[in-house]
C-alpha cells in the first residue's frame, strides 16, 4: 500500500479501480502518466494481477520506454515482463505470431514512407507518367488516409474516397499499390494497423490472446483512429477490463485520422464504465486554469470538467493587441527580456507558440537582433526550410549564372521532367567546353547540345526572369522578381495542386517570405537584387545557436502537447489565423481549434501571454484583422488588456514617408469599406445584453442599413445571429 499514499484522492480511485472498464478523464497537468504507472504497479504487486497479463498502449516510443521505466522504479525487473508497445508495435508482435491465419507470413517486410515512394515510382514509370511530374510523399499520404478510414477497414465502397486527377489514374496506382506489396511479401505502416483488425476478428486468435491478456490500458485515447479503436475494443472484449486515459478537450489530430467520438462514446461501448476525472492540475496557476476552461467551456462535444490548481492563485492573464505583426513581436521579445532582467527567467523558460509555421519567421528575426539565442522545434528555421531554399536558389542564380549550386538545386524544381542523366549531360557539355551549365542551355546551338521541351521551356522561363533582374530596381521591384518566380515556374500551382496538408504549411511559409520582401523593399527602395541577396544571406549564418541548451523555444501549437514552460506566449490570435481558416467552416472545425487553443494555454505554469496584431500582411497586402472570437471568450476580470504600437511604424528601421502613408492609406481603406459595409451602432468585441438571451460578444457585423446582422455569441454557450433592427440590444460596459 506504500504505492498509493503519495496519490490524491482522485488519483488513488483510478488507480485501485480493478476490474471493469474504466475510462480517466486526465485534465491537463493532472498526473496522467503518474496514474498509468501506479495502476500497473498496483495490479501487480497489491492485486497479484501476473505482469505479463496486462497490455499498455501508447503512441511513441518514448512515452513507452518512460512508462516501462517508472514501473520499474516502483516495482523491480518484474516491470519489464509487463507488454507496454506503441500501437503499431503492438501490430508487429500479433502480426508476425499470428498473421498466417489470414494470409500474412510472419517473415513480412515493414515499408516506410521512403519505401513507399520507392513502389510509387515504379507504378508510375509502368503506367508511363513521369515520376518528375508527380510527387510520390503526396500519392502516399492520400492512400494512407484512405487506407485507415472506416469505409476502408470495413470493406464498404472507396469509390467515393479516391481522389481525382487530371493527369493520372489515382484509383490504378491504388490498385498496382497493393499489388506490388503484396507481392514483396510487405506492409506498409497503415497494414500493420488495419491488417491487425482483421486479424483480430478470426475467433481463435482472437481467443488465443485474450487467454493471455486480460488488462488493458489505452494512453491519450482522445487520439485513436478508427483502427486503433477496434483493435482496443477486440483485445478488451472477452474481460471488459479496458481502461483508457485521456482528455477530450486535447483531442487535435483529426487531420491525422484521430476521431474524438472513441473518448465521448466510451460510456455507450461500455455502458457499465466507472468514469473517474481528475481534476487536480499541478502544473498552471488558478488564472491560467479558470481562463482556459472559459475558452474550452464553449465546445458542445466534450465532457464537463473543470480544474483546480494545486498552486493556487498567480499572475493574470495579459491580452495585448499590437498595431501589426512586427510590433507584436517586438512586443514579444522586449517582455522577455524585461522578465528575465525584473524576475531572473532564463531563455529556456520560455516559449512562442503559434498556428502556423510560417509565423516563425519574424520571431526569429527579432530574437537575432537581440541576440537571443533561439530552437525551432518540430520545423526547421525559417530561411533552411526546403521552399524558401528553393525560392532563394532561383534568385541566385537569376543574379549570377555562374552559380553552379542554385542551378541544380533549381533545374527540376517543380519538377518539370529533367531528369538526372540530363543534367549529367549538361555538366559534362559544360566541363569538355570550359564554360557553365547555363551557358550550354542558353547557347545550345554553338555547343551542338540538342534541348529537349522541358529544357528549352526551362531556358525560357529563366531567360525571362534573368532579363527582368537587370531592370532592378529601375522598372521592377523585388517583389516583382519574387513573384515571377513563383509564377512562371509554376511552383505556387505546384503546390496548390498537391493539395496535401505539407503543401499548404509551405506556401504559407512563402507567403511569410513574399512578405518579408515587401518589407525590404520599401525599407530600401533603390536595392538591388545583388544587395538583398547579400542582405540575406547574413541572416543565415549555419552556426547560429549551436553549442547551447539555453534557448527560447519557438513552435506551432500542434507541436506543444505534453509540454509545459514557466511563460508561454501565445501570438496571432485573429479570425483566419487561430481560428485558422481552413478550419472555420464547420462546427467541428472550430471546436479542435478551440481545444488547440486549450492546450496552448494550458501548457504555462506561471504566465501567459495571448497576443495579436491589428493588420497583417498576406501575398503583399495589407489586412486588417480581428481579434480571435477565443479572446472574447476569457472573462474579463482575469485578464490584463494592453496594447503596443511598433517604434518604427510598421516594419523595423528608418521611416520612410512614402511608404507610412501607403500602409496608412491601406489601413483606412480596410477600416472605411468595413464601416460602410456594416454602418451598425454597434462594434465587433462589444458586450451587449438581450433580453432573452443574456450578455454576449459581438463576433461578427456584415450588412447595411435595415439589413445589418449581429452574430453574438453568448455567456451560456449559444450564438446567434441577428437583424439589428429588430432586435432589442442593451450595451453592457
Amino acid at each position: 500500500m506504500d504505492l498509493l499514499q503519495k496519490l490524491n484522492e482522485e488519483q488513488y480511485k483510478a488507480v485501485t479501480h480493478i476490474d471493469g472498464p474504466l475510462l480517466i478523464l486526465a485534465g491537463a497537468g493532472s498526473g496522467k502518466t503518474r496514474v498509468i504507472t501506479y495502476r500497473i504497479a498496483h495490479l501487480i504487486k497489491n492485486v497479484g494481477v501476473p505482469p505479463f497479463a496486462i497490455v499498455a498502449v501508447t503512441f511513441t516510443n518514448k512515452a513507452a520506454e518512460e512508462m516501462q521505466n517508472r514501473i520499474k522504479a516502483l516495482i523491480g525487473p518484474i516491470g519489464e515482463s509487463v507488454m507496454i508497445k506503441t500501437f503499431h508495435s503492438l501490430a508487429v508482435y500479433i502480426l508476425r505470431r499470428h498473421g498466417e491465419a489470414i494470409g500474412i507470413p510472419s517473415n513480412f517486410t515493414i515499408y516506410d514512407d521512403h519505401d513507399q515512394e520507392s513502389v510509387i515510382k515504379d507504378i508510375l514509370r509502368d503506367m508511363h507518367i513521369d515520376p518528375k511530374a508527380v510527387k510520390p510523399s503526396m500519392i502516399v499520404e492520400k492512400i494512407s488516409r484512405i487506407k485507415e478510414s472506416n469505409h476502408y477497414i470495413e470493406g464498404g465502397d472507396i469509390t467515393p474516397l479516391l481522389p481525382k486527377f487530371h493527369s493520372f489514374n489515382f484509383p490504378e496506382i491504388f490498385t498496382q499499390y497493393h499489388e506490388k506489396l503484396k507481392a514483396a511479401n510487405a506492409l506498409d505502416f497503415s497494414d500493420l494497423l488495419v491488417r491487425t483488425v482483421q486479424l483480430l476478428r478470426n475467433k481463435d486468435v482472437l481467443h488465443m490472446l485474450q487467454s493471455r491478456w486480460k488488462y488493458f490500458m489505452i494512453d491519450e485515447y482522445q487520439d485513436t483512429n478508427v483502427a486503433q479503436y477496434l483493435i482496443a475494443k477486440y483485445l478488451s472484449s472477452g474481460t471488459k477490463n479496458i481502461c483508457v486515459v485521456g482528455d477530450d478537450d486535447q483531442s487535435i489530430y483529426s487531420w491525422r485520422g484521430a476521431d474524438i467520438r472513441n473518448i465521448l462514446n466510451f460510456e455507450k461501448d461500455y455502458p457499465n464504465a466507472t468514469v473517474i476525472t481528475l481534476h487536480r492540475n499541478y502544473r498552471s496557476t488558478e488564472p491560467i486554469l479558470k481562463a482556459a476552461w472559459h475558452v474550452i467551456k464553449n465546445n458542445y462535444k466534450r465532457k464537463d470538467k473543470k480544474l483546480t490548481s494545486h498552486r493556487g492563485d498567480g499572475e493574470p492573464i495579459i491580452v495585448c493587441t499590437a498595431n501589426n505583426e512586427y510590433a507584436e513581436a517586438e512586443y514579444v521579445i522586449n517582455t522577455i527580456v524585461m522578465l528575465k532582467h525584473k524576475e531572473g527567467y532564463t531563455n529556456r523558460d520560455f516559449t512562442i507558440f503559434y498556428r502556423t509555421n510560417a509565423q516563425s519567421r519574424i520571431f526569429e528575426e527579432h530574437l537575432r537582433k537581440k541576440n537571443i539565442p533561439y530552437v525551432v522545434i518540430g520545423s526547421v528555421k525559417f530561411y533552411e526550410r526546403k521552399e524558401i531554399k528553393d525560392i532563394i536558389a532561383y534568385m541566385r542564380f537569376i543574379a549570377n549564372q555562374h552559380d553552379t549550386v542554385s542551378f541544380l538545386r533549381i533545374i527540376n524544381t517543380p519538377a518539370r521532367g529533367i531528369g538526372a542523366s540530363t543534367v549529367e549531360k549538361i555538366r559534362d557539355a559544360a566541363y569538355i567546353s570550359g564554360v557553365t551549365e547555363w551557358d550550354i542551355i542558353a547557347n545550345s546551338q554553338t555547343y551542338s547540345f540538342k534541348l529537349s521541351p522541358a529544357l528549352t521551356a526551362f531556358k525560357d522561363i529563366m531567360q525571362k526572369l534573368i532579363d527582368k533582374a537587370k531592370e532592378t530596381p529601375q522598372h521592377y521591384k523585388l517583389s516583382d522578381i519574387c513573384i515571377s518566380i513563383l509564377h512562371d515556374t509554376q511552383y505556387t500551382k505546384s503546390l496548390e495542386e498537391e493539395n496535401s496538408i505539407e503543401s499548404r504549411g509551405r506556401l504559407e511559409n512563402i507567403d511569410a517570405f513574399v512578405n518579408s520582401i515587401f518589407e525590404y523593399e520599401h525599407l530600401h527602395p533603390q536595392a538591388t537584387l545583388d544587395e538583398f541577396l547579400q542582405d540575406i544571406s547574413l541572416l543565415t549564418p549555419a552556426d547560429e545557436t549551436n553549442g547551447t541548451q539555453d534557448t527560447i523555444t519557438l513552435m506551432t501549437v500542434h507541436n506543444a502537447k505534453g509540454l509545459e514552460f514557466p511563460v508561454v506566449f501565445l501570438t496571432g490570435m485573429e479570425e483566419g489565423l487561430f481560428p485558422h481558416a481552413n478550419s472555420s467552416d464547420t462546427e467541428e472545425g472550430i471546436e479542435e481549434e478551440r481545444r488547440l487553443c486549450y492546450v496552448g494555454m494550458t501548457r504555462a505554469k506561471d504566465r501567459l501571454f495571448l497576443t495579436a496584431a491589428e493588420i497583417r500582411r498576406s501575398w503583399g497586402s495589407i489586412h486588417y484583422k480581428e481579434a480571435s472570437r477565443f479572446i472574447s471568450e476569457l472573462p474579463s476580470q482575469l485578464c490584463q488588456f494592453t496594447s503596443f504600437n511598433s517604434s518604427y511604424d510598421l516594419w523595423d528601421g528608418p521611416q520612410d514617408s512614402s511608404f507610412d502613408k501607403f500602409i496608412a492609406e491601406s489601413v483606412n481603406k480596410n477600416k472605411n469599406i468595413r464601416n460602410e459595409i456594416t454602418s451598425s451602432q454597434f462594434k465587433v468585441h462589444q458586450r451587449v445584453k438581450h433580453p432573452s438571451f443574456g450578455i454576449g460578444v459581438i463576433t461578427t457585423i456584415q450588412g447595411q442599413g435595415d439589413n445589418v446582422k449581429l452574430t453574438i455569441q453568448f455567456l451560456n454557450g449559444f450564438t446567434k445571429t441577428f437583424l439589428e433592427r429588430y432586435t432589442p440590444l442593451e450595451p453592457v460596459t
